[in-house]
Order: structure tokens, then sequence, then C-alpha cells
């Protein structure tokens, strides 16, 4: 087996390997991370939500760095990240970009500075930083999140074989990544189950490995009973509920081709999961949002017999709280309920900051306000009690 060979043959076991995370969040500690660790030859990497914390609803997933290292970094260090503040400056947090700490702050500067002296140099591995943006600040689809790799001093520099490999990883991390964040319900479980898919607001399709829906989620079947875009369409002899079609050739075309290049795993071509695929309705103008991606061969739903999942999100179905309700039975001035509406709407006080034209250092003091008026810590009890609010006034 010539090099070549060998380099695709242990990258396309890496990528399975990734895909069965997404079911599985105990195995990025246990297995992944060792393994892309290793593949890049790096002693110590971190994949971690870096605009939540775990109480927060993120995920911090270690190799090679010990937790008390981290929870001291977050604690004392976090503002005096040089990396961070490089690529705060530069605009760095954007989807898909690949970062070098060589490149974002010279190795002699990073030796010298307050967070390398105190905080850094406690692991002697973690002077070279080379970092992938999973999902960056912007996204929609999933937590911000970084995946990064380290090395020492006494190891050679990241090259650009390193910066290749983590590169092509980045698509299939976000396809993985996109499915946990998508099946964490608002108390943060993971559904794994085809009875717990049943309590997702959205609409989820299985599908085996020839692109054959064998399972939809009650959000789905509703969806697609309305038939205003989407329907399934099983041919004589086929097995499963069918083939999902939308009403017109083209977007049943680009439904066809974006399950097909899901089952491939294209090592080398895999759209990042952020690339959603849109539908419109027929009888209005809101729209279906789709996201494609494989299942790790030893998924939590039942193994090899599921392929793919495809997530639904009906524009028509988003959720409708009025600030007023949120004012009398919580005591909520009107800019604190408009903020706690655009909450539930966004990942981050930045996107809410955004989306209300203020600063987000505003939006962090009214979330806090928010919060202690709602009697809830965290984000995840916040969504929880929004939800029932929704409900309630409906």
């Amino acid at each position: 087996m010539d090099s070549t060979t060998q380099e695709l043959v242990r990258f396309n076991h890496l990528v399975e390997l990734i895909y069965e995370g997404a079911t599985a969040p105990e195995r990025w500690t246990r297995d992944i991370m060792p393994a892309i660790a290793d593949y890049l030859e790096a002693p110590a990497g971190i994949l971690y939500s870096f605009l939540h914390t775990p109480q927060n609803g993120g995920y911090f997933f270690l190799h090679g760095i010990e937790q008390d290292h981290v929870d001291q970094y977050v604690q004392k260090y976090y503002a005096d990240d040089v990396w961070k503040i490089a690529m705060a400056e530069r605009n760095q947090y954007v989807t898909g970009n690949l970062v070098v700490g060589d490149e974002l702050i010279p190795r002699a500067q990073l030796l010298q500075s307050n967070f390398y002296k105190a905080c850094l140099s406690r692991n002697e591995n973690m002077v070279q930083l080379l970092g992938s943006i999973v999902f960056g600040s912007e996204s929609e689809t999933s937590l911000p999140t970084i995946c990064s790799f380290f090395r020492g001093s006494h190891h050679a520099d990241f090259n650009e074989t390193d910066r290749t490999r983590l590169r092509l990883l980045g698509p299939h991390l976000s396809r993985s990544l996109g499915v946990m964040h998508r099946l964490r319900s608002t108390e943060l479980t993971l559904a794994t189950s085809q009875a717990a898919l049943d309590r997702l607001a959205s609409g989820v399709l299985l599908l085996d490995a020839t692109g054959t829906v064998t399972f939809t989620n009650h959000a789905a079947q509703r969806m697609l009973a309305d038939r205003d875009g989407l329907r399934l369409h099983r041919h004589s002899h086929q097995a499963g509920l069918g083939s999902l079609m939308a009403e017109t050739v083209s977007a049943s075309k680009a439904i066809g081709d974006a399950i097909a290049a899901t089952l491939r795993i294209d090592p080398y071509a895999t759209p990042h999961f952020s690339k959603s695929l849109t539908v419109p309705h027929l009888s209005s103008p809101a729209r279906y949002v789709l996201q494609f991606s494989a299942l790790g061969s030893h998924n939590e739903f039942g193994g090899s017999a599921f392929a793919a999942i495809v997530f639904i999100t009906d524009d028509a179905n988003k959720i409708a709280i009025d600030p007023a309700v949120l004012q009398q039975a919580y005591g909520l001035t009107l800019t604190e309920a408009r903020v706690a509406v655009a909450l539930l709407d966004h990942e981050s006080a930045r996107e809410v900051a955004d989306t209300l034209g203020v600063s987000p250092n505003t939006i962090r003091t009214h979330i806090k306000n928010i919060y202690s008026k709602l009697g809830v810590d965290t984000r995840a009890r916040f969504v929880k009690l929004l939800l029932g609010v929704a409900k309630q006034s409906v």
C-alpha cells in the first residue's frame, strides 16, 4: 500500500469516527480528540464552544489538557488570551477559518506575555496553535465552536500538511457537531432514540444507505402531510417510507443531490453543515430549511440501518412570544422583554446586539437582569421557561 493510499485509508477511518460522535458525545474526549491529535501529531487539543460554557449549554472536549487548567483559564485568564485578542481584532472567528498561532502573534511575543507565563506555561505542549473555526460567531445553525491543537517549542512547527489535514476535517466536524447540537433538547440531553426524536420541534428524517427515508418524527410527519412543498414518494417495490421529494423538479433534484453527497461522504468535498438547502412553501413565502449529515455506522438510532439524518425547519412555525406577556408575568421592562424574545432566536449576546442595534455589553446587562427576574441561571432553563410561555400564550 503506497503512502497516498495509506493517508486516504487513515483519513476515512477518522472521518467515520467523527460522525459517530454525533450521537455519542462521550466519544469526543475518549476516542475522537485523541485520534485527531495523533493524526496531526499534536500532544494536546481542545474542542469547545467559545461563547458558551458547559453551564450555559456549551461543551468542552479535551485531550492532553487538564480540566483544572481549563477552569483556571476561564476564570482568570480568558481576558488575557493574546491569541483570542488577535483573532477578534482580525475578525478570524468566521466559520471555516483556519488559524495558526505564530501568524496571529510572533512566538517570541507570546512567550513574553503574561498569558503564557501565568497560564499556558503550565503545559509545555501549549506554545504552538493550529485551530479550525468549526462554527463562527456568526453561526445560526450551531454553537460557535473552535477545534484547536497544540505543540510545544520542542516540537516541529505546524506545516502545510498539518493545515491541509485540519482544513479537510473541518466540514466533517461541523456536520457531526451540528447533528449533536440539533439533537440536544432544552435540558441538554441528547435525543438518541426514535421516541426521543418525536419530542424535538424540528422535523427529523432517518435514511438508509440507499437514501430511502425509513423514519420520520412527529414534526416531520406533520410537515410532509401538508404537502406544502415537501412530500414522500414511494415507488412500487421500494422498501421504507419512500424518497424525500419537493413539489418542483429543481428542488427535488437539489434534495437528491444533497442526499447522494451526504451518503457518499467525500473526504475532500463535503459541504459544511451550515450549507443548508431551502425549499419554498407552495402556499406562502415561508421556506423549509434542510440540513443533511451522515451518521456513523455505530450510531445510537439503530447502527448500520440508518446512514444519514436530515433536519427540517419550517420558517412558518417560528415560536412567537408576546413581550407584553413577559412584562405582566415576570415584571420585565419592555426592553428586557424584547431582548428575551430575541435571545430565544439567537445563540449569543453579540447576535442579539446586532439584531437590536445596541452594544453587546448592554445586552449582557439586560440578560443578567432577565435571568434574575425569571429565576433561571442557565440558557437551558431560560429556553425551557420561554417555550412554556409560548405554549401558554398561543
